[in-house]
Formats: C-alpha cells, structure tokens, sequence
C-alpha cells in the first residue's frame, strides 16, 4: 500500500544510473534556520523544533487538518533515519510546521518517505480568518518551506488529502504527481455494511460460517503474511521484521496501533494486517494473506471488523491507497470513497531522466 517511488526506488537509481552527470549540491546543516526573504521581520521565523518542543508539535498536530500518526513525533522518532520538524512561526506561535525525513546514500542526502508511511507535508494550522486572509496564510507558509527545501537537490513527499495546494512548490522547482487513496466514514457502521458490495457481504459471511475468526496478533505474524502475498509476485517485502515489530512496538506504545489477523479452527492464518489510528484517521499500512487459502472470504472478513474496530477510534479509515486496479477494485467494492493526493518531487534532470525510463515516476 506504500507509494511505488521509495527510497529502495530512489537509491536504485542512484546508484545505477551515471551519478557523475551532475554534482551533488551541498546540504544545509541540520541546525539550519533561517526565514524565507519576504518574511524577514522578527514576527516571522521558520526553524527545526528541539526534542523539547515535540509535545508540543503533537498538539498541533492534533489541531491541524493534515494532522494524522505519520506526522507525530512517536512515529518520525520510530521510522529511524533523521528524522527533523520545520516549522513556521508567526509572534512566537507555531502556525506550521513539516516533517522531514532523509538519509545519505552515496553522499547525496535523500529527502523522502519513510516505509509505510502514507503522509508526511506541511502540516497547518485550522484556517481561522475569512477565505482570502486563510488563503494568503497558507501561500505564505508554503512558500516559506518550499524555498527552503528547493535546497535541497532530491526530495519526494506525499502530502495530506486535505492539502491540495502545491503552488509555491511548483514555483520553486518541484514538481507534482497524483495518486489516491481510498476512505470510508465511519460514523454510522451499520451504513458502512449496508453500502458494501453484496459479494463482499456474502464474503464475510461464509468466512465466519467456516469458522474464521478475527484476533489480535503480533508483527510476527503479519510480516510472515506479506511474505507470502510478496513471494506470489516474485517480489520480497519491502521492509524488514524488524522495522515492523519496530512500529508495532510504538504504537502500542501510543495507545495508536494494533496488528489483527484472520485465522480459522486449525490456527491457520489466513492474512494479517498493521493499522494505526488517531482521533481523525485510522490507516491500514501493511497487509497480506496465505494465497493457499484464498477464495475464502477472509480478506473481506478481516477488513469489516478492522472497520468495526476503527470506529471507536477515528471517524475515517483510510486504506493508504493503491494504484493496482485489483486492490482498487476491492476498496470500491467496501464502499470507499476515492479522493486525490499531491506527490512532491525535485530531482536533479539525470535522476528524473533515469526514473521516468524505467517507469517508476
């Protein structure tokens, strides 16, 4: 359910492609701060927030509409890596900030997304003016963070849903993609279930009738699970055991994720599934089934009580998207809703050459 553009993708062709076509810029340290050029009165000041300031960084972003897990600092401290918030100040308040994650990889530093991480961008602060005060805000803030990151010469996010603004981004160099996620509300369930395909329904059914049951389980077993789901695409998980017992850890941890899985009266797992959850959204982030045991109905039996389960929690299930036309036409068989999300880029033109040549843009 990851974007297909990752850092694997990125460090591939890195590393295949002719990296003496152009030099690598220079990095800003990581104690950079600094205020875009129209913003240089005292009042205004974009800077890296200090570990001390991370409680706060998590009530905003409780606040904000493009809050979700990803952007809290239990999750950007659990993916590894640097992980840093730039964050834009007005009068000594934080109006908002931006997750940033990187590594250096044949001493280019990387700027991109972490695995299974659906959602990183700028993350605001709720519009509180009329319509043109709200919307100037948002320009100049975004404008502030892509000029400081146009520095930087590789970068590739994915920003929330909510925000469909990429403007300044554009005037500074980036470029954009669209993909789509898929969600469901969740305030009423017995709607949900009533607006489900009737196969699905009748899935779900006979997987209970076989005695199929939904349990909670442990990283363990979802990863042997994706294993599987990989292995029948000749393909190996794109993260490791311990990056996902790593995250599991963490969650649990924040009281914001939980592993379940579908198993019938032999024990036999049928598939597993990771999700995460905050007061706005719930995200399934890794699945994968025994394909042995296919044709059953237990994906869809999984999926409708990680639903129920998601309901005590958040209002929206976001499924974190996929562009696979046989897992889309799953999600719209749930009844989800197909709603668009910006990716960012910047990379230097041989690095977009060699990306776009072997069809992973």
């Amino acid at each position: 359910m990851s974007p297909r553009l990752s850092m694997d993708s990125i460090e591939s062709a890195a590393t295949e492609a002719d990296t003496q076509a152009v030099a690598p810029r220079s990095e800003p340290p990581p104690s950079l701060q600094t205020c875009a050029p129209d913003a240089q009165a005292p009042d205004h000041e974009l800077r890296y927030l200090s570990r001390d300031e991370f409680a706060a960084w998590d009530a905003f972003v409780s606040r904000s509409p493009q809050g979700s897990p990803f952007t809290r600092s239990w999750w950007l401290q659990a993916v590894g890596g640097r992980t840093e918030i730039l964050a834009y100040f007005k009068k000594g308040q934080m109006v908002a900030g931006m997750p940033l994650y990187s590594e250096k990889r044949l001493g280019v530093t990387l700027y991109t997304m972490p695995k299974l991480t659906q959602t990183l961008g700028p993350v605001l602060a709720p519009p509180s003016s009329e319509h043109v005060r709200a919307v100037w805000n948002e320009m100049e803030v975004l404008g502030a963070f892509a000029e400081v990151l146009s520095q930087h010469s590789i970068f590739f996010q994915s920003f929330h849903p909510s925000l469909q603004n990429w403007s300044p981004f554009y005037w500074n160099g980036f470029t954009q993609s669209s993909r789509a996620t898929h969600i469901l509300g969740l305030h009423d369930v017995g709607k949900v279930w009533a607006g489900m395909a009737q196969r699905t329904r009748r899935a779900v059914r006979s997987a209970e009738r076989e005695g199929v049951r939904f349990v909670v389980c442990g990283a363990d077993e979802v990863w042997q699970a994706e294993q599987k789901t990989f292995a029948m695409q000749n393909m190996e998980v794109p993260h490791s055991l311990d990056y996902l017992r790593q995250l599991h850890r963490a969650a649990k941890e924040n009281h914001a994720g939980e592993c379940f899985a579908a198993i019938d009266s032999q024990e036999r797992i049928h598939c597993a599934a990771f999700m995460i959850w905050d007061k706005q959204r719930t995200y399934a982030i890794a699945l994968g089934g025994d394909p042995e045991l296919r044709g059953r109905g237990s994906t869809a039996l999984l999926i409708w009580n990680m639903i129920r389960f998601a309901s005590q929690y958040s209002p929206v299930f976001d499924f974190s998207g996929s562009m696979l036309q046989p897992v889309e036409l799953f999600l719209r068989s749930l009844g989800t809703t197909q709603v668009p999300y910006s990716r960012i880029m910047k990379f230097p033109l041989w690095l977009r050459v060699y990306l776009a040549a072997k069809n992973k843009l």
